[in-house]
């Protein structure tokens, strides 16, 4: 399960948009304490090896340096990835995630700087959204 399953396919800002920039302060704040309960020290799957990458950007979201590309990996990022279904500490992270979600993200097909990601991850090419041909 994604961020908000009912917009799945829903196109992210890319890495370098500047809205990234402008997610707020209370956004950031709330996300903060529930990143360093996942991550000092680690807990959960993200202890794994594989998972390296994700505990690197739950790192930055404990010291409030998040990118674009951070955001992005946080908000494409399955829930069991954080940690079991039965996690205080993951479901306040995904909690705060899911308000970025909803209230930060640009909307449909408003797209800025750099190439627009899918909410499933998928990076799309510069000259617009795939073909709907499977």
């Amino acid at each position: 399960m994604m961020i908000c399953p009912e917009h799945e396919g829903r196109l992210l800002p890319g890495a370098a948009d500047p809205i990234w920039e402008a997610v707020p302060l209370h956004l950031r704040q709330q996300l903060r304490g529930p990143a360093h309960e996942l991550v000092s020290p680690a807990q959960g799957p993200l202890k794994a090896q594989e998972r390296r990458p994700l505990l690197s950007v739950v790192r930055a979201a404990s010291r409030m340096r998040m990118t674009g590309a951070h955001w992005i990996l946080l908000l494409t990022t399955d829930r069991q990835a954080f940690g079991s279904p039965r996690s205080r500490r993951a479901q306040r992270l995904y909690a705060v995630l899911e308000q970025v979600a909803a209230q930060h993200v640009a909307p449909d097909g408003d797209q800025g700087a750099g190439p627009a990601v899918r909410r499933d991850g998928a990076q799309l090419k510069e000259s617009g959204p795939p073909s709907s041909t499977h």
